[in-house]
């Protein structure tokens, strides 16, 4: 099965008081993403992370990467490209792309929100706030997902 999520921002202190996020820290966000994304992938699931995984100490994020369930895509995202491409592939990513990435033939997956391309948009970066007019599409970001990953399935359910 596949899901999606953007800006987890592991280890981000910041991002708690900076989007608002429910929690005391970045400890406690961590873990409750953690906890949330593994209780609904599996080891044979895919996830598509559209960007911003953390902002940590290498070894930090090696921790984060080898706690998550499934074989992960990552879409980099603007914090993501303070490492490097191979950085992202030696830590275990199955691919990595710089670019938007052609999800089947109707999906368009991206860390920002793409202007109307004529596919449906799944991207992150907006943090869960309203950006209408910027795209046509779906954000996954933590906040606008509930801090777990979500199928197509459900994340269609929430459009209709």
């Amino acid at each position: 099965m596949d899901f999606f999520i953007a800006d987890t921002h592991f280890g981000h202190e910041n991002i708690v008081k900076y989007c608002g996020r429910p929690f005391r820290d970045a400890a406690e966000m961590d873990e409750v993403i953690i906890r949330n994304w593994n209780r609904v992938v599996t080891r044979k699931d895919t996830v598509y992370h559209l960007g911003d995984f953390a902002l940590a100490h290498k070894e930090r994020v090696v921790e984060y990467f080898n706690a998550l369930n499934g074989h992960i895509v990552l879409v980099m995202g603007n914090h993501d490209r303070q490492r490097t491409v191979t950085f992202w592939k030696k830590l275990g990513f199955v691919e990595v792309h710089k670019e938007p990435l052609l999800y089947g033939w109707l999906y368009l997956l991206s860390h920002e929100p793409v202007p109307s391309t004529g596919l449906n948009n799944i991207h992150g970066h907006t943090h869960g706030n309203d950006h209408r007019g910027e795209s046509t599409g779906i954000c996954v970001s933590c906040e606008a997902v509930g801090y777990t990953p979500r199928t197509l399935a459900e994340l269609n359910g929430a459009r209709a």
